[in-house]
């Protein structure tokens, strides 16, 4: 019974997009929610008797998620499930120190490289989801029917009237019955005479002005001098970063404990926290050669080389790096995976408008 259900299964039309938009919501709401405990100095709501955590309020979305999904209809039902999803798991998954710990300690350092961990799940879920699949086409057509049922009696946008019809017109009617094959050329009817007028999107034209700001103010050659700098820039931060961990490693102390505070070289960490830091030096200094050959490359004019090492530099950092050194220092690993992010997202621009491969 179990197998048959999960057969019928299949893809949602658009999943990438909401899985993305809960993966956005749900980091946003981890670092947000950090930075105000620690900028208020962690209140608690309840008084004496009780403390009423955040994460009953993220279990309370995550149920409000769900009731959206079964009580509405239509794309916006589906965006606001999706949002609401990620604030709730991010309230609920914050407190995860206090769950895995007998003393309910919202600070065991093991907190943040789980919290790390279950956004970067979400994120290659999203990734996954969005991965254009060859599909049959009843599934294609029962797609179509599901996203034009949606939109029933609302306008649409133009990309999305334009994906339906291409979507339409590349279905494979060949073993269709003759209703089915009257339902594809209804289909086609109605999008191209109901929807005729159909606007781009919010997104599509604030994705023109987009362009036209990049043409302006950042050029190819201001953008690849400023990837350059900030690929040399991020090489001699991880370099730094390589350094305090091999100071961690070595058991160093200064002769001041402000210092020792700052390079945490004070706590006793254990020698699985150690063997952690230890492997994340290794992949530190993978990090730091992988950009600084990006940036030559780069200059030598090998751009497409430059370009791929710097990505995947970014991406041993974000997914190896960032989760280990989490242990020791949160706070400075979430302000680093958000530069490291966005310098990700500037190279694979860069590689979408000037790169050959």
């Amino acid at each position: 019974m179990f197998r048959d259900r999960v057969a019928k299964m299949r893809w949602r039309p658009g999943s990438g997009r909401l899985v993305t938009i809960m993966a956005v919501c749900f980091g946003l709401t981890v670092v947000i929610t950090r930075l105000y405990l620690m900028a208020s100095g962690y209140p608690k709501i309840g008084g004496k008797t009780y403390h009423i955590a955040h994460a009953l309020f993220g279990g309370l979305l995550l149920v409000v998620a769900c009731l959206v999904i079964f009580l509405f209809a239509g794309r916006a039902a589906l965006t606001t499930a999706a949002m609401l999803s990620g604030v709730g798991l991010g309230l609920f998954i914050d407190e995860v120190g206090k769950f895995i710990t007998s003393d309910n300690d919202y600070f065991f350092p093991l907190a943040a490289p789980i919290i790390y961990l279950a956004f970067l799940l979400i994120v290659l879920v999203a990734r996954y989801a969005a991965r254009s699949r060859v599909r049959p086409p009843a599934l294609v057509l029962a797609d179509v029917t599901t996203q034009v049922g949606m939109d029933l009696g609302a306008p649409i946008t133009l990309e999305q009237r334009n994906y339906l019809l291409d979507n339409l017109d590349r279905v494979d009617r060949s073993g269709f019955s003759p209703d089915t094959v009257q339902l594809c050329d209804a289909l086609g009817t109605y999008l191209r005479t109901s929807h005729r007028r159909a606007e781009p999107s919010r997104f599509t034209r604030l994705g023109r002005v987009h362009r036209r700001f990049e043409d302006t103010l950042l050029p190819q050659r201001l953008m690849a001098a400023l990837l350059i700098a900030v690929l040399i820039g991020d090489a001699a931060w991880t370099l730094l970063r390589l350094v305090l961990a091999v100071i961690v490693l070595a058991g160093w102390h200064s002769p001041w404990t402000a210092l020792n505070h700052f390079l945490d070289v004070t706590q006793n960490h254990g020698w699985k926290s150690l063997v952690g830091l230890g492997i994340a030096a290794v992949a530190e200094l993978l990090v730091g050669i992988g950009c600084a050959v990006a940036a030559w490359q780069w200059i030598r004019g090998r751009v497409d080389i430059g370009v791929r090492w710097g990505i995947w530099s970014n991406i041993l950092s974000l997914t190896v790096v960032n989760v280990l050194a989490s242990y020791f220092s949160q706070f400075l690993t979430v302000f680093t995976a958000i530069a490291e992010a966005l310098l990700l997202w500037l190279l694979i621009r860069y590689r979408t408008r000037y790169c050959s491969v």
